[in-house]
């Protein structure tokens, strides 16, 4: 999978928005896709209510994933917020994700922890381990 993950400033935009609004608890969504590039971002809400770790309720998650498939895309991945550490995948989140929301599903972390300056970053988690990947802005 060394192809990058396309989407557009507005998916970002939506991304880091809902995580500065969400602050200081995580926020979570998903993400949905045709031919490799995000078309739609649905946001979750966080069920954990915790700064520190999310969880999307299995009923919300089922019913963003039939408007995904009735839309003609496909579930591409999960994103979150960290909002007092930094951008990438924690110890928990790569337990949790392996386990509930494994490959070949791609990850964006959203760190907020400088609400002026947001920091997005994306990840395979496979094996128990997070790789981080290149997105690329498309227009």
């Amino acid at each position: 999978m060394a192809h990058a993950i396309r989407l557009r400033q507005e998916h970002i935009d939506a991304m880091v928005k809902h995580a500065l609004e969400d602050a200081p608890i995580e926020c979570c969504g998903i993400l949905a896709a045709v031919d490799g590039e995000v078309v739609s971002v649905h946001r979750a809400r966080n069920v954990e209510a915790s700064p520190y770790r999310f969880s999307i309720h299995g009923l919300e998650q089922r019913r963003i994933e039939e408007a995904i498939d009735e839309s003609g895309a496909h579930l591409a991945g999960f994103y979150h917020s960290h909002t007092g550490s930094e951008a990438r995948p924690s110890p928990t989140d790569i337990r949790m994700m392996n386990a509930f929301f494994g490959p070949p599903y791609v990850h964006f972390v959203i760190g907020v922890s400088d609400r002026e300056n947001p920091v997005v970053r994306v990840f395979y988690i496979e094996d128990g381990a997070s790789s981080e990947q290149e997105f690329e802005v498309v227009h």
